[in-house]
């Protein structure tokens, strides 16, 4: 009983420990870039042993809220929203329930930044997204048309103006791509195309825009099991 216990206690102290630490950096007022206290000097400030703060620290660091730089050392740093979902993602430990929930989650981003893709539309960005229609209408290689696919909605996903958006999107490439066309003949199944989008785009109707990307969407979303079953091959 009492390995155990003492195991938990020492888990809780840790996490206990950043909260202290966070406590402490919002009390002195730290900016982003600022250098905190070395391991030692933050243990003898918040009154627990330097291993505790070795602990805290790499899991903020994990979370986050810190980086170590070369011959500065421990730096308080803006956290990404979706940075925690990196480490999840390169862990290679995703079931098919985490994949589907990802995937739904993409939808509901893209759908949700219709306004802000209408609002920020450009002639140049019309222009690129024009590119890429005409080069997938030419292509019959599923490896391309899948790369084609992820540029368009990378697109999309830098005319919302959110940084997070952005990073989310880079950071599930690999996933959005199991769900692009990757057959010659893409065009007879799908729903709505890329050449639509963008002609609903150039009319500056976020409501058409938005309700055009759920069709959009709807091919791949309907084909989830397809797809799941192709990370798992390829995970294995």
């Amino acid at each position: 009983m009492t390995g155990p216990k003492k195991e938990n206690q020492e888990i809780s102290l840790v996490e206990q420990t950043q909260h202290r630490i966070l406590e402490y950096i919002a009390e002195k007022k730290y900016q982003f870039n600022s250098v905190l206290p070395k391991e030692n000097e933050m243990a003898d400030i918040l009154g627990v042993s330097r291993v505790v703060i070795r602990e805290a620290y790499s899991g903020l660091r994990t979370l986050g809220f810190l980086e170590t730089k070369r011959k500065k050392g421990t730096i308080f740093v803006a956290p990404k929203v979706f940075g925690i979902l990196k480490y999840v993602v390169m862990s290679g430990f995703l079931d098919d329930q985490s994949v589907e929930d990802l995937y739904e989650l993409r939808i509901m981003l893209e759908i949700g930044m219709a306004d802000y893709v209408v609002g920020n539309r450009t002639d140049d960005k019309i222009e690129l997204l024009q590119e890429i229609v005409e080069q997938e209408e030419q292509s019959t290689d599923p490896q391309l048309l899948k790369q084609l696919d992820i540029r368009f909605h990378s697109i999309l996903y830098g005319m919302s103006g959110n940084k997070s958006l952005q990073y989310f999107q880079h950071l599930l490439s690999k996933l959005f791509a199991l769900y692009t066309p990757r057959s010659a003949n893409w065009k007879v199944h799908e729903m709505m195309t890329h050449r639509t989008l963008v002609e609903i785009l150039k009319m500056g109707r976020p409501d058409l825009f938005r309700s055009a990307m759920r069709i959009h969407l709807q091919y791949q979303f309907l084909n989830q099991e397809r797809n799941l079953a192709a990370l798992k091959e390829a995970q294995e």
